[in-house]
């Protein structure tokens, strides 16, 4: 379909993948950072804590692109920023990764491939459509491990609808290499 996506990576995954990884950069998508372990009770035990995560994944990316000049300036909070029983301390992270140049952001809208043992394509295009009804910027939250093999079979209807709807696809920030150089 020829759209870029922008990728937030969990460090433990770029460890296990980093073909896949350079692939991604090399096709000029974004590359962003995701933490490491995605265990809310590790990675939100301090806001060190976050920044620690953070910076492994940061090195694993740069490792598995081979450039050390990459730098994922924009984070994503696993379980999103906002809410939930870390909230403060999320908060707190936010205000110090911004201290160092790092960005943060969150999705706003979802196929719901998470929500849901066993999805249906049908049901990850009515979370598609509901969730982005009315909104004209949309980040869309789907998830690519293993066990989400539907989320890769419905992604051409995903497309397809957004690009119905009016919307571009863009990378979030970055350079054409796919990541802040």
């Amino acid at each position: 379909e020829n759209v870029k996506a922008n990728f937030f990576l969990l460090g433990s995954r770029v460890e296990e993948n980093p073909k896949l990884v350079k692939r991604e950069f090399n096709e000029g998508h974004f590359i962003g950072n995701h933490g490491y372990t995605h265990k809310y009770s590790s990675i939100y035990s301090s806001v060190d804590s976050v920044f620690d995560e953070y910076n492994r994944t940061n090195d694993l990316i740069k490792k598995a692109v081979g450039n050390d000049k990459v730098e994922s300036l924009i984070f994503r909070f696993p379980g999103g920023l906002v809410g939930g029983p870390y909230n403060d301390l999320k908060m707190e992270a936010a205000a110090k990764l911004k201290e160092n140049g790092i960005a943060n952001v969150d999705w706003n809208a979802l196929t719901g491939d998470s929500e849901t043992r066993t999805p249906t394509e049908e049901f990850l295009m009515e979370r598609l459509r509901s969730t982005c009804e009315g909104k004209n910027s949309v980040v869309l939250l789907m998830h690519d491990s293993p066990s989400k093999e539907i989320t890769i079979k419905v992604l051409p209807q995903v497309i397809s609808y957004l690009k119905e709807q009016g919307y571009e696809f863009k990378k979030i920030a970055g350079t054409s290499a796919g990541a802040i150089v």
